[in-house]
């Protein structure tokens, strides 16, 4: 039996599909972008492997110190944000393993002056790794509207307006 539970594991382990989750929420209070990205770890390390950062080992106790450096620096190559058409820099907050540890949430944050009326967002996470990624981006934006983009292959990039 427990040959049986270690081959689950192991299969589970090895998705066979890749995707990424990000959650953007406009926090009225505290005039501000909460962002957070949700990526599985092996295809993360697999992307950062690939620009020659090897024995990372992200969210063990083996992690490497210069780790969230190559992360945060992956993160603003392939993930951007416009407001009303300045582009807006966020700061990286932190991040922490999910509760399987098979992936990693990543937390950001984008101060805001004014109203938000357009939001333009460019997400190429991964999509250079793997042919069939996909990117979820839930956004929670002014007077708490909502929508959700898939950026794939040929689309990376998208526009949100947000009315008045």
């Amino acid at each position: 039996m427990p040959y049986l539970l270690f081959l689950s594991s192991f299969f589970y382990l090895l998705h066979t599909f890749h995707v990424s989750k990000t959650m953007v929420e406009y926090n009225e209070k505290e005039k501000s972008l909460q962002i957070s990205v949700h990526l599985f770890i092996d295809d993360l390390e697999e992307s950062l492997k690939k620009e020659g950062h090897t024995k990372l080992f992200i969210c063990t106790e083996r992690e490497s110190t210069q780790a969230e450096k190559h992360i945060e620096s992956y993160l603003r190559k392939n993930l951007s944000f416009s407001i009303n058409g300045k582009s807006s820099s966020y700061t990286f907050v932190g991040k922490e393993g999910s509760s399987d540890m098979s992936a990693v949430w990543i937390y950001l944050e984008i101060p805001v002056t004014g109203k938000i009326k357009t939001i333009n967002i460019k997400n190429s996470l991964l999509i250079g790794e793997f042919d069939d990624q996909k990117n979820l981006v839930h956004v929670i934006g002014p007077n708490k509207k909502e929508g959700t983009v898939i950026f794939a292959n040929a689309k990376t990039e998208e526009l949100l307006t947000f009315s008045p």
